[in-house]
């Protein structure tokens, strides 16, 4: 599809996370454009039992049950969000499945013609972030586009980790 000029599709990736809302913040603040399209990306990951037997299980059902009412939370969340600072676009969820979180929003990118891609940094030292790997660091390396990473300190002028419930745009 042909890009329209002046128009930007942003992918902004989330979780559930204060950091991802302060990512979320700081676009509509300080990059948001008359006119982009949003696309708020949320990569699930639900780690299955190692007991194969345990999937079948009461516990396990609840387990899903919980984790599906979590991302419809998310969802609702920031459809509201959207709403209340008068941005178009949509929601995207997507599945994880074994090739993590990282490798998902950079196809989700790719999918969605994205021109920018924001995300957050969840603020993992350095020993964890080398053992766990990081998720910003994976969309740095693989992204095509242009990338914003919001730093879990300092993403926001207020004091509070809660974010404002409508962030005002720069004009």
């Amino acid at each position: 599809m042909a890009k329209v000029p002046g128009k930007r599709k942003v992918l902004i990736a989330v979780d559930h996370s204060v950091h991802s809302e302060m990512a979320f913040d700081y676009y509509v603040r300080e990059h948001y454009k008359e006119g982009d399209e949003i696309v708020i990306c949320h990569v699930s990951e639900l780690h299955p039992p190692a007991l194969p037997h345990a999937l079948a299980t009461e516990e396990w059902k609840h387990v899903v049950e919980e984790h599906e009412e979590k991302i419809k939370r998310l969802q609702e969340k920031y459809k509201k969000r959207c709403k209340e600072c008068k941005l178009g676009g949509k929601i995207l969820l997507e599945g994880a499945g074994t090739s993590g979180v990282g490798h998902h929003i950079v196809l989700a990118a790719k999918k969605e013609n994205a021109d920018l891609i924001v995300t957050a940094t969840r603020g993992m030292g350095v020993i964890r972030r080398t053992i766990l790997g990081s998720v910003s660091d994976y969309i740095l390396h693989h992204a095509t586009v242009p990338i914003i990473v919001v730093p879990a300190k300092g993403a926001s002028p207020r004091p509070s980790p809660q974010p404002s419930p409508v962030p005002q745009r720069k004009e």
